[in-house]
């Protein structure tokens, strides 16, 4: 992740370099991304640029773990049913077309990338950013769903955080594997995760409640 140095910039700096950074990895081919071509979208000189991040992969791990956040931090403020949205869809956002997107287009296009990322890129960011970023966020999740009656009684809270943190790490293994490009047919699969596991995790009638203002809301 970025050097502390990079913190001590203004925000308005930070967006802007957040900014021209996300441009050039959705417009290029990671592999294809040289270290001048990062220069030259920051408008950095290579001493200031290495001041702030490592290398090129510390850069785009930024990138990620500020959308990561940022959704995070929306479905954390919305209601319950919205947070459990969040809780079955991750990173790739609302299945279902029901919940407000808090992304951006191009940060939605950023999240699109994690497809086409060498896979030593992909594990990093598993590692370093996806990995212990959502799990205390979803341990609270179960706990207030737990406190409002949602919860079968016998769920185990580490287990069940441990999966779902590392299943949209896992989907990206798949569509990629099978190769996967279709963003229709992505959300097809998610959802049937999310339907599986939500299945499994709540109280028979409080999945069926759900299940019903979401159609609901969908018509």
């Amino acid at each position: 992740m970025p050097k502390n140095t990079f913190f001590r910039l203004d925000e308005a700096r930070r967006e802007e370099i957040s900014n021209s950074a996300m441009h050039l990895f959705v417009d290029n081919l990671y592999e294809d991304i040289t270290m001048k071509m990062v220069l030259d979208s920051l408008s950095m000189h290579p001493g200031t640029f290495y001041r702030y991040f490592e290398d090129k992969d510390d850069l785009y791990c930024l990138l990620i773990r500020n959308v990561t956040q940022k959704r995070a931090a929306y479905f954390n403020n919305s209601n319950e049913d919205s947070l459990f949205q969040f809780f079955l869809t991750g990173l790739f956002g609302n299945v279902n077309g029901i919940v407000t997107e808090p992304l951006n287009e191009l940060e939605i296009k950023l999240t699109e990338t994690l497809l086409y990322i060498p896979e030593n890129i992909l594990l990093k960011i598993y590692l370093n950013v996806l990995k212990g970023e959502s799990f205390p966020l979803i341990k609270d999740i179960l706990r207030r769903m737990r406190v409002d009656g949602y919860l079968r009684p016998d769920i185990d809270d580490d287990l069940i955080s441990f999966m779902f943190e590392s299943m949209q790490f896992n989907l990206v293994l798949f569509f990629r594997e099978f190769d996967i490009k279709d963003s229709k047919l992505q959300h097809k699969i998610s959802k049937y995760f999310a339907d599986f596991m939500g299945h499994g995790l709540l109280e028979d009638h409080k999945y069926s409640e759900i299940v019903s203002d979401l159609k609901k809301a969908k018509e």
